[in-house]
């Protein structure tokens, strides 16, 4: 998997994920749940209670995002995460030159994130320091850091590796054999039989994996200019829709036409004109995207939070997020459509 770029974005996304769910500040002496969910020891104290005395039956304990039941017994020490939040809180110091200046930035600042805790003083609270100088941008192997290797763990750890459900693919869509990639099938290419989990009218096929809890990343790569020999700039502005990439609920639905927005169980983002379009309602949003849109999109579901964010996939650049009001109730699969042979999609492999 490419190396991100040494810019902001990496910095705040670091951040994020070295954050408490409970507190909303960076985790302190942090445990792993049975669920691998982590939180600071003493926050999931605090929301769990004092534990009874000695033969007195003590409450089922849980897990704060997921509810999964998690003994107090089963707690351990998450000595990894523990590194990485060292590594992070430092990297912004080992990074930052006073007087630097900040690269330019395809998207906007990722937002706070909010503390699950109902009873923190800060529902709001965050860990980062707003003096600190913000990181120049760095692609020179010799400026990084001795701990970018662990760096780049960290960030592709919660990346999922993924495959394409074909039982559930446009009749016109072909799907690699390593079931990875999908475009237009050539025409002559016999249709599949249909079923009721195949979309028939949107050309859209869906992961094979789903997710109800927890917080998952996957990487999409788009068309290679360089690849289209054949088009032509009148090709690049017919503003017609080139792709679609996302995440979709188990709901959504596979027959006739499909609500490309966040009612119909889809939040995405669209390539159209040359342009990169998040599929809002009542209208499309055009994002503020400099140039063409980035060749990789990296897709962060965090479905406790019931939220969906795309990210630049080299510089980690927040481009657009989608924001529910609680947990997104049901199991998100990855999203990928096309209508252009010109536009084949692909599911970047996770590192292993």
């Amino acid at each position: 998997m490419e190396a991100p770029e040494l810019g902001p974005g990496l910095v705040e996304r670091l951040e994020q994920l070295a954050t408490c769910p409970l507190c909303g500040g960076p985790f302190e002496d942090p445990v792993l749940l049975a669920c691998e969910h982590s939180f600071c020891r003493a926050c999931l104290a605090r929301r769990w209670g004092t534990p009874p005395a000695t033969g007195i039956e003590a409450s089922p304990t849980a897990c704060p995002c997921c509810g999964v039941p998690c003994p107090r017994r089963s707690l351990r020490s998450n000595v990894r995460l523990a590194v990485e939040v060292r590594i992070s809180r430092g990297l912004r110091e080992k990074l930052a030159e006073p007087g630097a200046r900040a690269g330019r930035r395809r998207g906007g600042r990722i937002p706070t994130m909010g503390s699950l805790d109902l009873h923190g003083e800060d529902m709001r609270k965050t860990w980062r320091r707003d003096a600190t100088p913000t990181p120049k941008l760095s692609n020179s192997e010799d400026e990084l850091p001795e701990d970018y290797p662990v760096v780049k763990n960290m960030l592709h750890r919660l990346t999922a590796d993924l495959t394409l459900d074909p039982g559930t693919a446009h009749h016109r869509l072909l799907i690699s054999a390593d079931r990875r990639s999908v475009q237009l099938a050539p025409p002559g290419t016999p249709a599949p039989l249909d079923s009721p989990a195949r979309f028939d009218h949107l050309p859209a096929v869906l992961g094979a994996q789903g997710f109800a809890a927890g917080r998952h990343c996957w990487e999409v790569e788009t068309v290679d200019n360089a690849s289209c020999g054949g088009s032509s700039r009148e090709d690049e502005d017919d503003g017609e829709s080139r792709y679609a990439l996302g995440a979709a609920g188990e709901s959504v639905q596979r027959k006739g036409r499909v609500g490309l927005c966040p009612a119909g169980a889809v939040w995405a983002v669209e390539g159209r004109g040359g342009r990169l379009w998040a599929l809002t309602a009542p209208e499309p949003t055009l994002l503020g995207v400099a140039g063409p849109p980035p060749r990789r999109i990296r897709v962060d579901l965090d479905w406790e939070r019931g939220r969906v964010a795309f990210y630049d996939g080299r510089s980690l650049d927040l481009l657009f997020a989608f924001q529910a009001p609680g947990p997104l109730g049901e199991r998100i699969f990855p999203l990928l459509c096309t209508r252009d042979p010109r536009a084949p999609l692909r599911i970047v492999p996770a590192e292993g």
